[in-house]
């Protein structure tokens, strides 16, 4: 999907207004992917008040991310315990949730969310984007794709969040340049790989939700983890164990799609250079 700077802050305007009049998860994460988008596309311009705004943009991403985690865990206490275990947990829970939020709402009232989207306005009024080169070319596409593979294997030997985390972002840094392809006839070409792409970075997704659910977890008490003696602490205590069997899983289902070769066998399909 392209996006222009134009359309982006239109988009993050009306979201905004959409997230004030009503909160709804859903709305924050378009928020959080038109963000993306725009910096994406501003990745294919030079300069310092590209660079700048890029900079700006993620800084307002950032703002969201704890309303982000404390949404979703919220959601996975509610799946994945059982009624009266979330009912133990979701005082402390809704509270952190509320809180998180306010934020977001601090952030649409804050002089950096006018400066920014001014600045947006700015820029989009400066260049013309349909000049950006946004061709993501045989040579540009193998690049990203054996970074990729790079931090797949490295994933692979190491084992660890670190390096899971790190092949998450190049998989997800690989889809977005797929999925913003200006040639129609070579994203169609490019399709196999964005599926697999995208199937890749739902799995990581859902790993890294895990890690991070399990790591707000233990803030639910302030200065760390609730007691385990009490009806909460048990509730969360089971929820640790719940969620890190569920990162597993996801892991584990990320190495099968690996050991398939998609990646590399992509590498050796493109022709041609930069």
């Amino acid at each position: 999907m392209n996006l222009d700077l134009h359309q982006g802050t239109a988009r993050l305007r009306a979201l905004r207004d959409a997230l004030s009049a009503q909160y709804k998860e859903e709305d924050l994460h378009r928020l959080r992917v038109t963000i993306r988008r725009m910096r994406s596309v501003l990745r294919s311009k030079r300069g310092d008040k590209a660079r700048k705004l890029r900079r700006r943009l993620s800084e307002l991403a950032h703002t969201t991310n704890s309303a982000r985690d404390w949404d979703t865990l919220y959601t996975s206490s509610s799946t994945y315990l059982g009624p009266d275990q979330f009912s133990d947990l979701q005082l402390s829970l809704h509270a952190r949730r509320e809180h998180a939020r306010a934020h977001v709402y601090r952030m649409f009232h804050s002089k950096k969310w006018q400066t920014t989207l001014g600045r947006c306005d700015t820029l989009a009024g400066k260049i013309d984007l349909e000049d950006a080169d946004l061709r993501l070319t045989p040579g540009k596409l193998k690049s990203r794709l054996k970074r990729a593979i790079a931090a797949a294997r490295k994933a692979v030997e190491r084992d660890n969040d670190k390096h899971w985390h790190k092949l998450r972002i190049a998989i997800k840094e690989l889809r977005y340049a797929l999925d913003s392809c200006a040639d129609e006839a070579q994203a169609h070409s490019n399709s196999a790989i964005l599926r697999e792409c995208k199937t890749l970075q739902a799995l990581l997704g859902d790993w890294h939700d895990t890690v991070v659910h399990r790591q707000l977890l233990n803030t639910l008490a302030g200065d760390g983890p609730l007691n385990p003696a009490t009806p909460a602490g048990s509730a969360a205590d089971e929820l640790q164990r719940v969620l890190a069997d569920q990162g597993q899983r996801s892991l584990a289902r990320v190495r099968k799609r690996l050991r398939k070769g998609v990646l590399e066998a992509a590498t050796v399909n493109v022709k041609g250079h930069d």
